[in-house]
């Protein structure tokens, strides 16, 4: 069965579009998606994860069709938004995939609240925005609050789709052309979150110096990803004992519209504890060492 649960929190009101698994194999599978995807973004990626386990595709405040969210607010009270959700659902501990955005979420609450993560995906994430990312972010704002969405719309595809041969052989036009057209389109109160999205980008942290420790994680990155480099999300992975890292060939930030069905089948895969290494869609597996070992993460 498949239903929409609406919440309030502290005044903002948001929901989660929840499918239930009578017959699941793991802990619920909580979907926090990227700036500019809702809670039915992912119905095609999800299907592999739905048979497994029961979903809850959640859009916080300032997301999708949510209130909207001053920047001034961080992406801790977003977490704290997810928990109150959590609890009005009845669910105790969850696994939880992030992509882009939402990766900063799922970080602040899994440091938080690890004994709740059985299982933490972060897709695309980055301690913080590298310096010529911020800058791009920072034009694209700029962009935003001017109505110029067709330029906008240019440098934000030049930024997340990988556009190297290598890449357009694996996804030719499709990816950067969803995402044009979805930016282009985007009405007045859109570009009022977009914008919102941005600014909480560059003035909220999006790691903590603490690190997470006790959960299960998968950290991975786009093989040319400009906004999160490799590098970066190496960096995520390392914060993490016992992660795994990798990259996804052939792509940029934006893997699910890239690769979307490596992305669900990977994620899938990570969920229901199945072998990763040998994936064809993965460079090289690289395994941090748990909390009690060494410091040099060992390659597979």
């Amino acid at each position: 069965m498949e239903f929409i649960h609406h919440s309030v929190f502290e005044g903002f009101r948001f929901g989660c579009r929840v499918v239930e698994q009578p017959a699941a194999e793991t802990e619920p599978v909580v979907v926090l998606g990227g700036a500019y995807q809702t809670m039915h973004s992912n119905r095609r990626s999800e299907r592999p994860w739905a048979r497994a386990a029961t979903l809850v595709n959640v859009e916080l405040p300032g997301l999708g069709t949510a209130d909207d969210l001053p920047a001034e607010y961080g992406f801790d009270f977003m977490g704290d938004a997810l928990g109150h959700l959590l609890d009005e659902l009845a669910l105790e501990r969850v696994n939880i995939i992030a992509v882009s955005y939402g990766t900063a979420i799922a970080y602040r609450y899994a440091h938080r609240n690890a004994e709740r993560v059985a299982r933490l995906a972060l897709v695309g994430a980055t301690p913080s925005l590298p310096g010529d990312a911020r800058a791009t972010v920072e034009a694209m704002s700029r962009l935003l609050r001017t109505g110029d969405m067709a330029e906008f719309a240019r440098r934000a595809v030049d930024l997340l789709v990988c556009r190297r041969p290598e890449c357009l052989a694996a996804h030719p036009h499709s990816a950067a052309e969803v995402l044009r057209r979805v930016l282009e389109a985007a009405d007045p109160h859109d570009v009022e979150r977009y914008a919102a999205a941005n600014d909480r980008l560059l003035r909220h942290p999006f790691d903590h110096p603490e690190g997470i420790r006790g959960v299960r994680a998968l950290c991975v990155s786009g093989e040319h990803d400009r906004l999160c480099p490799p590098q970066r999300a190496r960096a995520v992975a390392q914060s993490i004992p016992g992660a795994v890292f990798t990259t996804m060939k052939g792509s940029g930030h934006v893997v699910h519209l890239e690769r979307p069905k490596d992305f669900s089948d990977v994620l899938a895969r990570f969920l229901t504890d199945r072998e990763l290494a040998g994936h064809p869609s993965l460079t090289t597996l690289e395994h941090v060492p748990a909390a009690d070992e060494g410091k040099t993460p060992v390659r597979v």
